[in-house]
């Protein structure tokens, strides 16, 4: 019985040194390159009505920008799209607003300094910083706020168009998986609950 408890104890230890180890692997960072220009995305506050104004502005500028980023050579002439198209950018948030029959306006530009949480998503993480971004603005901007990488279009492939900062918590622990460990079974099945 005693033997049984020993190496029970010592397999937990090695299951547990192993998964702890495999939790700093399994957290890379992100591959975004530094010569990157993000999208961010600011709601007029957090009703339910205004972020999904807030979702609809994005799909509409997200499929908007992707006929552009496709075959874009570098972060200059990226920048110099966006330049040129800000104020059709603009346009196409404010008809976004017009279709739900509300009246807020919409500020779109480009900044080069716009500060970044750290977002862990799945095994990568995005690092905190400032990043040059297109910041579209509605309303008073109060809301939640949604970003993804615009160029090179990292953001665009799946067309669920990136993740929202706003996740909460009880959807990160939906995210986190649940270990069960096979030693923990085998006593139970030995010794009872």
């Amino acid at each position: 019985m005693k033997l049984a408890i020993t190496y029970t104890f010592i397999g937990l230890f090695l299951v547990v040194g192993n998964w702890e180890s495999q939790q700093q692997h399994w957290q890379e960072e992100d591959p975004v390159p530094e010569d990157s220009i993000r999208l961010r995305i600011f709601s007029h506050d957090d009703s339910l009505l205004q972020q999904e104004i807030k979702r609809e502005v994005r799909d509409e500028v997200a499929v908007y920008s992707a006929e552009y980023m496709e075959d874009m050579p570098t972060k200059e002439a990226a920048r110099d799209v966006f330049d040129a198209h800000l104020e059709t950018i603009e346009e196409k948030a404010e008809e976004v607003i017009d279709a739900y029959d509300v009246s807020m306006p919409v500020d779109v530009s480009l900044e080069k300094d716009v500060k970044f949480p750290t977002r862990v998503y799945g095994p990568l993480v995005y690092p905190a910083g400032d990043y040059e971004a297109l910041v579209i603005e509605i309303g008073d901007g109060e809301g939640k706020n949604w970003w993804c990488v615009l160029f090179p279009p990292l953001c665009l492939s799946d067309l669920g168009i990136g993740e929202e900062e706003e996740e909460t918590e009880k959807e990160k622990k939906e995210e986190e998986p649940e270990f069960s460990f096979f030693l923990a079974e085998i006593w139970d099945g030995w010794f009872g609950a």
